[in-house]
């Protein structure tokens, strides 16, 4: 018998074009459509807002909810249900898989229940923090759960007290990205991100007027659309006079922003919380080395990964890379091939 899942995820881009919708969802998705003997279907909550259409080897049921919320969210809640029986009674799915612990995962229960099919619901991010009310609303087991990263993993156990046993992290496709960059890097310090307060840039921008000190042609780059802090952003960036030295490129494509990373010396992330850190891979696979506030598994070995939640500790590990000749080198950290046999196995093993 042929194999197959539904996906349900937030949102999903119509075309190669639109990279920069759920990135990591979009790759993760199209590898394991391509690499495993499984046939994918995915159903989008709410992106795009267009009828089903085709996306590689995956077929795409818009329920095209938009970001509306509380009551008005119901009868697209009611419009997906019905859309996820029509297709479960249609192509026999063995599973779903949901992303995120939130509106994908109510609607992926509903089905696992009423049709007895195996339900898998990985998360990817802010959903395990306490204000997530999908958690004591839907009460899901431990095994019917994924972390990204162990970091998570912690932070999930700390706040709900759920023990999860399966870990699949997060990766990169390897195709994406340009020839690696071994010689002259234009951009000292780049940061990627939304402008928001969750990413901390206004500690990004103190750090880079601090090495600016040193250093008084320093480059900085931010690559992130506007969340409610680029204004603020623009005025420190002002104040400090630092316009000459710090770059808001606004929201870019995926490819550009690996393209910046390929020409980039030091990965800067002062975000304040992630799950997991797709973008931390990304940095690292680009040759960058990368100074984190957030801490990621496996590291310590990593010569060019450095954590640490301390102002004056990050500028030091950044003037002692900067020092050093640069000598440019991948490191991907968590291979795609074995975060898809890990999503395989929950399902099939």
């Amino acid at each position: 018998m042929v194999k197959k899942l539904l996906f349900i995820t937030p949102m999903f881009p119509v075309n190669e074009s639109e990279d920069i919708v759920v990135p990591f969802i979009t790759h993760f998705t199209e590898r394991f459509a391509e690499t495993t003997s499984v046939e994918v279907d995915v159903m989008s909550l709410m992106f795009p807002q267009i009828k089903k259409y085709r996306f590689g080897k995956v077929l795409v049921y818009p329920i095209g909810s938009g970001y509306k919320k509380s009551f008005r969210i119901i009868p697209y809640f009611i419009i997906a249900i019905i859309k996820g029986i029509q297709l479960q009674r249609k192509n026999k799915y063995d599973g779903v898989l949901c992303f995120w612990y939130r509106e994908c995962a109510l609607i992926g229960k509903f089905l696992s229940r009423f049709f007895n099919i195996k339900l898998q619901v990985w998360m990817l991010g802010q959903d395990v923090k306490t204000d997530n009310k999908y958690v004591p609303l839907l009460k899901l087991p431990e095994n019917e759960i994924i972390m990204m990263s162990e970091h998570q993993k912690m932070i999930f156990k700390e706040n709900f007290h759920l023990d999860i046993k399966t870990i699949a992290n997060v990766a990169i496709d390897r195709n994406r990205f340009p020839k690696l960059n071994q010689n002259e890097r234009p951009i000292t310090i780049l940061g990627v991100g939304n402008l928001s307060i969750l990413k901390n840039y206004s500690l990004f921008v103190d750090i880079i007027d601090e090495l600016k000190k040193e250093n008084p042609s320093i480059k900085a780059m931010i690559c992130g659309g506007d969340s409610g802090e680029k204004k603020n952003l623009e005025e420190k960036i002002i104040a400090l006079d630092l316009t000459e030295n710090i770059t808001l490129t606004g929201s870019i494509s995926h490819k550009e922003v690996l393209n910046y990373m390929n020409n980039a010396v030091v990965f800067l992330h002062t975000s304040m919380f992630e799950g997991g850190g797709t973008v931390l891979q990304e940095a690292l696979y680009s040759g960058c080395h990368v100074i984190s506030t957030i801490p990621m598994e496996d590291s310590k070995s990593l010569e060019t990964f450095f954590y640490n939640e301390d102002k004056l500790a990050l500028i030091q590990r950044i003037i002692s890379v900067l020092n050093k000749p640069l000598c440019a080198q991948r490191v991907e950290q968590f291979k795609m091939e074995g975060t898809i046999q890990t999503v395989y196995d929950a399902f099939y093993k």
